[in-house]
């Protein structure tokens, strides 16, 4: 008797087992899919390097009301600073490249709640980093 609620038990926990799978996971989504949705903007720091010199690093706060809204058409319609809805395009060129127009963008980390997307620009005289910290 011992034996047969033995098996059965592990019948049951193997059901149970193969019945959750990873496609429940959102995280597990492609990021065209993760990205969608209207994310609140939290902060960008900006971040100048200029050769032989210390990195200038500031950080600049989202005001109530500020969002980027990622839709599938293909456009972001973001807000920032309290002015007009803006309008730019953007694509996913791979799990971590986002290009918004011409700009191509480093995802660092997005999962349900939370993204974050980097931007750098590299000229004669300094180097420029933008990293953009939005949440759900």
């Amino acid at each position: 008797m011992k034996k047969a609620i033995l098996i059965l038990l592990t019948i049951v926990s193997v059901i149970i087992a193969a019945g959750c799978s990873k496609d429940d996971d959102p995280s597990e989504a492609p990021v065209k899919e993760r990205i969608l949705g209207k994310w609140k903007f939290i902060s960008v720091v900006n971040e100048i390097t200029v050769p032989s010199e210390p990195p200038e690093i500031n950080t600049e706060y989202g005001t109530e009301g500020d969002y980027f809204d990622f839709r599938s058409d293909g456009n972001i319609y973001y807000v920032l600073g309290g002015d007009d809805e803006e309008v730019a395009s953007y694509s996913i060129e791979s799990e971590t490249t986002l290009k918004i127009e011409n700009d191509v963008c480093t995802i660092k980390e997005l999962t349900p709640n939370k993204l974050v997307f980097e931007f750098v620009r590299v000229n004669a005289n300094n180097t420029k980093k933008q990293t953009y910290n939005l949440s759900k």
